[in-house]
């Protein structure tokens, strides 16, 4: 996480703020981290209903390669994560890794294009609770028809990031009249979309953590507290990083960081994430998940993690 980032200087018409003013609501929200761009941002009247109606999935599966990597950091008095998902596809061919501050809690999956199973390969505490103790698991899951279904993309770990972030700006617009837009272009053709969404979106597309936990930050009035969102479209309409990022501070000291994002890191697969092949998994180390009901119950459990 970097330090040093600077105000965003929008026109907010729901709280939005930062350490000089709190809109009377006893909340604070600062930018954790911004990223820099040397582009005169203007006010684009257009630019809040052209970010709405892009179609973000489209132009990743406009791609027959990428790397991507999906990222949460989150602090709070109560709590501390720091998560990050790296995804290389190839086709139907994808790899996705989970990077995690908790011991043991890390896991791989895979999947090779025209294969009917995905396979995760799990770290040495998650497979204990949730794969008796097996580092491989297989599941009847097959290829996603990324070229046909554009939408089976936010599937991949890393691209989940994006598409939650897109769907709650799309629910903080539903439910705030008017959201703050600031656009610059750059003489290539990259759009840089400098907006918000509130807190309340956030939490109801899952990406506040335990906010019942949160000492705070639970009231109406905090739901509609706007954080600060970049997003940046290069000029083939392909996002190439979204980001939500802020400090909300509440008025009895309680302080709330958090930075999450996507960003597509290459239009190259990896030649380091590549699937691992059924015959190179160990029969005796596999777990294998062969009904809905199981595999329903994988998926929940290791989407809790």
């Amino acid at each position: 996480m970097a330090a040093g980032a600077v105000a965003l200087g929008l026109t907010a018409c729901a709280p939005i703020v930062d350490a000089a003013h709190d809109a009377g609501l006893g909340y604070e929200v600062d930018p954790w981290v911004v990223a820099h761009h040397d582009d005169k941002a203007t006010f684009h009247e257009g630019a809040g209903d052209e970010l709405l109606n892009l179609d973000a999935t489209a132009g990743l599966a406009s791609l027959e390669e990428f790397q991507a990597v999906g990222y949460h950091h989150f602090e709070a008095t109560e709590l501390e994560l720091h998560m990050e998902y790296e995804t290389s596809v190839s086709g139907e061919s994808y790899v996705s890794r989970l990077f995690t501050d908790m011991d043991g809690y890390s896991f791989d999956q895979s999947h090779e294009g025209g294969s009917g199973e995905t396979y995760y390969l799990l770290g040495d505490q998650i497979k204990e609770e949730i794969a008796d103790g097996k580092s491989w698991v297989s599941m009847p899951v097959p290829d996603l028809g990324l070229k046909t279904d554009p939408d089976a993309s936010c599937q991949l770990f890393a691209v989940a990031y994006m598409c939650a972030l897109v769907d709650a700006w799309n629910l903080t617009r539903d439910n705030i009249e008017t959201v703050p837009v600031q656009l610059s272009r750059s003489e290539s053709g990259d759009q840089h979309f400098a907006t918000a969404v509130s807190y309340g979106a956030l939490s109801d597309t899952g990406l506040i953590l335990r906010e019942g936990d949160l000492k705070g930050f639970a009231s109406d009035e905090m739901r509609d507290t706007l954080v600060p969102m970049h997003l940046w479209v290069n000029p083939d309409g392909i996002i190439t990083k979204i980001e939500v990022n802020g400090v909300l501070k509440s008025s009895s000291g309680n302080q709330l960081s958090m930075q999450i994002g996507f960003e597509l890191t290459s239009t190259s697969a990896s030649t380091d994430m590549v699937p691992v092949a059924a015959a190179d998994i160990p029969q005796n180390d596999l777990y294998r998940i062969t009904t809905q009901a199981q595999l329903e119950e994988f998926l929940t459990k290791i989407g809790s993690v």
